[in-house]
Order: structure tokens, then sequence, then C-alpha cells
């Protein structure tokens, strides 16, 4: 499966590589920007489920390409905002966009370290907009690889209900969570917010590849929203397992900083789980941990042993498994092909990980 991964990210790569949409953003650091997160690195998870639902039921990755690329793009204005939002000071160990704005604009017009950081992050937030836009026009140029218009058309709309309204409904929730008491939240409302925040675009991939196989522009068809139900268990086994790395992870590996979740008390079902199944002292003792500038390794080591006696990593897993073995059953609803294997080893990876 992951040299079938590998193939897809080079196709994506040589794509977005060679793309003219950005070749007019202006400012020219703000085209640099723009390329930034989609051409350095990045698993290329939601190219590949579009491209292999599409190949499940008979369609061809020149078909799916452009949806495909048009999905990448759109992940990455999320990472873009997201980070922002998450005070998130790299990125697959490199500093994250509106980091490397700030340097940018310093250094170019001698600003001082609280103008830098503000105009950074304008720029940031300008830079996952002009992001959205290149997504659109992505998807778009399907027209001009086999996509009949009419099914671009129903593309364009569902894009528009998961990738925009439905991922950002998801994101906002995420942010009220940071405006209420921790202990306030409950395991459903985050699992509500995941399927918007991680599920919504996982699902339009899978329901894109479906639909421009089938040549169907009605999000509604069976197989596309059985393929849309596999998308958001698998989708929802990935968060789930994001978050046990951002606790259990090595930052080498990530990419991001270990412990970023407890820097924010971010409401993870790994937290909320631990906050109410250790017992009082060391959920007191985790409550306290939250909020900080750092975290040393001996405070991470803590929290790890809190989370694991109480049973919470534990119990986190075993929800991940449950969601990928559902992933797994509705795949195998459909008839055996290379691309339900290479679907199935995604799953498979989505929960085992590191990075």
């Amino acid at each position: 499966m992951l040299e079938q991964l590998g193939k897809v990210s080079k196709s994506i790569d040589a794509l977005l590589a060679s793309d003219g949409f950005p070749k007019t953003i202006r400012p020219e650091y703000l085209r640099t920007a723009a390329l930034d997160y989609p051409l350095n690195g990045g698993k290329r998870l939601r190219p590949a489920i579009v491209i292999w639902c599409c190949g499940l039921l008979g369609g061809t990755q020149e078909q799916a390409l452009y949806p495909a690329a048009a999905a990448e793009v759109c992940h990455n204005w999320t990472l873009v905002h997201d980070d922002i939002i998450d005070q998130d000071p790299t990125r697959r160990n490199r500093p994250a966009c509106h980091v490397a704005l700030m340097n940018e604009v310093r250094g170019r017009f001698g600003l001082s370290e609280d103008e830098a950081a503000r105009t950074g992050r304008d720029f940031a937030i300008l830079t996952g907009d002009v992001q959205q836009g290149w997504a659109n026009d992505l998807l778009l140029r399907a027209t001009d690889h086999g996509v009949a218009p009419k099914v671009v058309v129903g593309l364009m709309r569902r894009f528009q209900e998961l990738a925009n309204r439905d991922l950002i409904s998801g994101e906002a929730l995420d942010v009220e969570f940071s405006l209420r008491p921790v202990e306030s939240i409950e395991l459903d409302e985050v699992r509500e917010m995941l399927m918007g925040k991680t599920g919504a675009l996982l699902r339009f991939c899978a329901e894109a590849g479906a639909m421009i196989a089938l040549e169907t522009d009605d999000p509604e068809t069976p197989e596309v929203k059985k393929l849309g139900e596999f998308a958001l268990a698998a989708g929802n086994a990935f968060q789930l397992r994001d978050d046990y790395l951002g606790i259990f992870g090595e930052f080498k590996t990530l990419g991001k900083p270990i412990g970023g979740d407890l820097r924010e008390g971010k409401a993870t079902l790994l937290l909320l789980s631990a906050l109410r199944m250790a017992d009082p002292a060391a959920r007191t003792q985790l409550l306290r941990m939250l909020g900080r500038r750092e975290y040393t390794q001996h405070d991470l080591d803590i929290v790890r042993g809190i989370m694991v006696d109480s049973g919470a990593a534990g119990s986190l897993n075993s929800e991940a498994e449950d969601l990928a073995d559902k992933a797994r059953r509705i795949l195998n609803e459909f008839p055996k092909n290379k691309f339900r294997t290479y679907l199935l080893g995604l799953v498979d990876y989505l929960i085992t990980r590191e990075k």
C-alpha cells in the first residue's frame, strides 16, 4: 500500500508543482507561502482516497487526479489556519506558515516583533484563503480531464457542503471547546466535532471518487453513500491516532511539538477519557498540567502514566480499532480488486502510523 501511496504522491506533486494557478499570486512571498505546505511533505492520504475509490468502481486516475489535487490543497489551507489557531510554531519539521511569514516580513520591512507576528498571521490567513481558491479551481478543471460538467457541478456542490461548511463548523466547535471548562465537554460532543473537522473532507474524497467513477452528480447514490461512511469511520480512527501521537509520539517523527493539545487544554477524547477514568488525585494532577507554555520530558511522562494507568489510552486505541473494523467491513462489501486492497491497507496504516 505504501508503494502505491508513493505513486499517488508523485502524481500529485507533479501536478501541483506545474500548475499555473499560483503563478500570478502577489506578492511573491505570499505565492511562496501558498506553495509551501502543498509541495513539502504530507501523506497524500486524501488524494489516494479519491483515486482509489474511483478505481474501486471502475474509474480512472486521469479522471480523478484534479479532484484529488483539489482535496490535497484544501487540506493544506485548513492546516495553515489550524496552525494559526493552535499557535503551533512548526509543521513537518519546518516553521509553520505564519511563523515563516513573520520572519519574512520582519526582515523585509524591519518590523518589531509584535508587528511582525501580527502581520505574519495576517498573511497566513490570506495564504489559506488563496489556497481555498486554488482548490476550487483545480476541482472545476476536472471538466478538462474526462469528468462530465454535470458531475463536476455535483462535486463542487458537495465540496462546499463537506470540505467547507461542515469542516469549518467542526473547526469552530473545536475553538468553542477551548472557551469552556474542559470538564463540561461531553465525549459525544467531541465525536460530533471530529466528524466535521477531520471526517468531512475525507468523506468528500471517497464520495468524489465514487461519483466520478459512476458518472453521477447525486451523492445519495448507494455506493457513494457507503464509501462516504467508510471514509467517516476511517477518518475518525485517523484522528484518534493523531490525538494519541500528540501525547505519545516523538517530535522528530511527528514534525510538530508533543504536548500541544495539553498546552491548549484541547478537549480530545484521550484527555476527556483520562479525566473521567483517573482516580481523584491523578485527575487533579492532570488538570494542573493543562495550559503550560512548555512541557519537559518529566511532565510528559507524568501525563502518559496517568493516561495509561487510568485505561484512557487503551480505551482510545480500542475505539480506533472498532472504527477501523467498521471501515473494513464496508470495503469488503465491494468487489475484490487491487483498489480495495489498497484501501484496506490504508485503514491498517491509519491506526498504526507513527507520524
